[in-house]
């Protein structure tokens, strides 16, 4: 299994080894043992199915009986050579290629071992090798926790993408097609060779279980960002049991979320290996037109007519949990609706996003923030109190605690917030997003400093002036935007940022 990174069923080993043994013992054999040359034979001969597992055995049967027959008119160079040649071959895949696999300690188990079978035999190296793993495992066991922190859908979380248009939120509070349909496990502390089973085990039964009761998961989240160590030996494990759920379940995304922006912290290259999209093929979205039609299986089907406007990896190394759960989001739409992802520019799916050209970009923001409880006449008024202001890449939009004086609109451009009173605390604001809102409404400073990230920003600003004015004039347009700090409010106590929702001890109701 290590040497072609698969993840093997020790269930069905078992069972198999189990039936020869019994087998054997009828006619009278020898108890056998699984050997790691065969299977070996079996994958490099490109062994598929029975009948390739049946003619190793007869080719080994024939080796038995007329093995020691052949081997008299075999050289002794040439057995020499050979032996030699496959000591060679397994010292430089065991001690020098593994190098770059496993961390230090593990890897010193590994040196020990080879240094004690050099000079003292077989025999020490095997007492080497027990010594070496129990004092990894009780090394790594000082910090041990359970690796499984907590597994929720992901209904009860929300993302930074919250000024979706009314079409996808409607998809994704949907009990059948929405964020039901996001299953997040969170892990946490050191994860090594001594915990790592049990925790592949546990998340194998537990997508069992969902299955069982009908409510299997679309996209699947392992959440990486509390794991505190992750051992070599873990990390491989990890890589094949991305393999296994693809394989043995009906998940169609499997996200993994580093916690860190260089990617899985290991010396074993996780993140490129669970990226990689060799063994399922991508999801094919079509913009097919019978919309009674699902995209997916569209996209299946070679004969359906339609565009395919975006193809989604099967798996995917994320930064942030939040940017997985957008990611999940856009998967979950696009699904459902691609053509919301294709035409409308608030999505951010990033294999089918495009910038809309629209003169009313601001007005189709507006409608957005606002939903279907706005009139277009409404959505006019409003647009008529918003005064356009260009910016730059490094402008300061203001400064935290300064006065709060309006209310902005990001149309084009990407915005930076800064809280300076914590280090590394930032926050990347969209087109889409209005900002300002609260202190706007309530008199308060500002929280954040706010900055331009991209090279040009068109915002769109409402000024305290004009706001108190619309509060005396037009009451009913000013409602829009108290109900707009309201729903902002709301997202912030679900953000999956604002705090871990598995500790809290306030949560929405």
């Amino acid at each position: 299994a290590i040497s072609l990174n698969v993840e093997p069923d020790m269930n069905a080993e078992l069972i198999a080894h189990g039936y020869s043994n019994a087998v054997a013992g009828i006619f009278g054999g020898l108890q056998n043992y699984m050997a790691y040359s065969n299977s070996v034979i079996y994958s490099k001969s490109n062994g598929t199915g029975k009948w390739s597992s049946l003619a190793i055995v007869a080719v080994t049967i024939m080796i038995f009986i007329y093995g020691p027959t052949m081997a008299s008119y075999v050289p002794r160079c040439m057995a020499g050579t050979l032996l030699l040649h496959v000591g060679i071959d397994l010292f430089v895949e065991g001690a020098i290629e593994s190098y770059k696999d496993y961390d230090r300690l593990e890897y010193s188990g590994i040196a020990l071992i080879t240094i004690v079978m050099l000079l003292f035999g077989m025999d020490a190296a095997l007492l080497a090798g027990v010594a070496a793993a129990l004092s990894t495992y009780a090394a790594q066991s000082i910090v041990y926790h359970d690796p499984i922190r907590g597994a929720m859908t992901g209904a009860r979380l929300r993302s930074s993408a919250w000024n979706r248009c009314p079409e996808a939120q409607s998809i994704l509070l949907d009990q059948k097609k929405g964020r039901q349909r996001i299953y997040v496990i969170s892990l946490q502390g050191h994860i090594f060779f001594g915990n790592v089973t049990k925790m592949t085990d546990d998340i194998k039964h537990s997508l069992g279980v969902k299955r069982e009761a009908g409510d299997e998961p679309a996209v699947v989240i392992l959440d990486f960002t509390n794991v505190l160590g992750l051992d070599s030996s873990a990390a491989q494990s990890i890589a094949k049991l991305k393999s296994f759920l693809l394989k043995n379940f009906d998940v169609e995304i499997l996200l993994f979320v580093s916690g860190h922006e260089e990617g899985f912290k290991c010396t074993y290259d996780l993140s490129h290996k669970v990226a990689d999209q060799s063994g399922k093929d991508s999801i094919k979205i079509v913009d097919h037109p019978m919309l009674s039609v699902r995209p997916l299986q569209c996209a299946n089907n070679p004969e359906s007519k339609g565009s395919v406007i975006a193809e989604i990896p099967n798996s995917r190394v994320c930064e942030t949990l939040d940017d997985a759960l957008i990611f999940a989001e856009d998967v979950l739409i696009a699904l459902d609706q691609p053509h919301i992802l294709h035409t409308d520019s608030n999505e951010r799916f990033p294999f089918v996003r495009i910038t809309s050209e629209n003169v009313n970009e601001a007005k189709k923001y507006l409608e957005t923030l606002f939903g279907n409880s706005a009139s277009t006449s409404d959505i006019d008024i409003l647009y008529g109190l918003l005064s356009p202001v260009k910016y730059h890449c490094g402008d300061t939009v203001w400064e935290q605690g300064d006065a709060s004086e309006s209310l902005k609109l990001i149309v084009r451009g990407e915005l930076i917030s800064l809280l300076e009173d914590e280090q590394g605390a930032t926050e990347t604001i969209c087109p889409g997003s209005s900002i300002g809102e609260l202190g706007l409404v309530h008199g308060i400073h500002r929280l954040t400093t706010v900055k331009v990230l991209s090279d040009e920003a068109i915002l769109y600003s409402l000024s305290k002036e004009k706001w108190d004015s619309l509060t005396q004039q037009n009451p009913k347009i000013a409602r829009y935007i108290d109900l707009l700090v309201i729903r902002y409010l709301a997202h912030r106590v679900q953000h999956v940022s604002s705090s871990n929702i598995l500790e809290r001890r306030s949560l929405p109701v």
